[in-house]
């Protein structure tokens, strides 16, 4: 299987997720791992699934994803098996929000085959000095993305025999 993982990121936190959830995608097949502004609107050929993710802010994908995801060229994503899945705060969703909700409704719109509903990956907010907000992944998320990603793969082989 060929994947492709694609993810924005800020911090690094969605990027360790995109790295884990690559992480477990090689146990199933080849994988090329990107960030958002690294990859094309034109995807690289014979990908059986993608991966696509960002952090959310303001309850939604960041500019960079949704330009992104909007600049898809016409059937780039027609019948691929894919998945969205987000980085966010640790709170119930109508409160933080969820980039992978919208990810998921632009890779519908896209003719993309969606195998596995948007999932998030959470970070705890933590007050830093000088009153500056950091944030930091929660104990174990990078190995339930990565976990999270072997299932995904199983589900797109399944999808594809």
């Amino acid at each position: 299987m060929n994947s492709l993982v694609i993810y924005a990121s800020h911090f690094g936190n969605t990027k360790r997720i995109g790295e884990a959830i690559a992480m477990g995608l090689r146990t199933r097949g080849t994988v090329t791992s990107l960030s958002a502004d690294e990859a094309s609107s034109r995807l690289p050929p014979e990908i059986d699934l993608v991966l696509i993710g960002g952090p959310t802010e303001q309850h939604g994908m960041t500019q960079i994803l949704r330009r992104f995801l909007d600049e898809l060229a016409p059937g780039a994503l027609q019948d691929i098996s894919v998945a969205a899945f987000d980085t966010r705060l640790r709170w119930p969703q109508w409160l933080s929000g969820s980039a992978a909700i919208g990810i998921t409704e632009k890779l519908r719109e896209a003719g993309a085959h969606v195998i596995a509903p948007p999932e998030s990956f959470f970070i705890k907010g933590i007050l830093g000095t000088g009153g500056r907000n950091t944030a930091e992944l929660d104990f174990g998320e990078l190995d339930r993305a990565t976990a999270w990603a072997k299932g995904i793969a199983d589900t797109a082989t399944r999808r594809s025999a």
